[in-house]
């Protein structure tokens, strides 16, 4: 299986790289919620503007955007 993303091997959808940033993304979008009330379609697109955010997680945000997934 190939990451949907970068094409490296996977075991799931997302190669180890791209799986570790989508439960950071996950795991952090607990704490934006919490704080900000945003929805996750916000707080997607807050994180792809974001210029502290790594390059591998702004690849999961638009991935997540263009699929309509969490």
């Amino acid at each position: 299986m190939q990451c949907v993303i970068c094409g490296r091997r996977a075991e799931s959808k997302f190669c180890k790289l791209h799986e570790e940033a989508h439960k950071n993304l996950l795991a952090k979008y607990e704490e934006w919620k919490k704080a900000m009330k945003v929805s996750w379609l916000e707080y997607l697109r807050e994180i792809k503007k974001n210029p502290f955010a790594g390059l591998w997680v702004k690849e999961v945000a638009q991935y997540c955007l263009a699929s309509g997934s969490q």
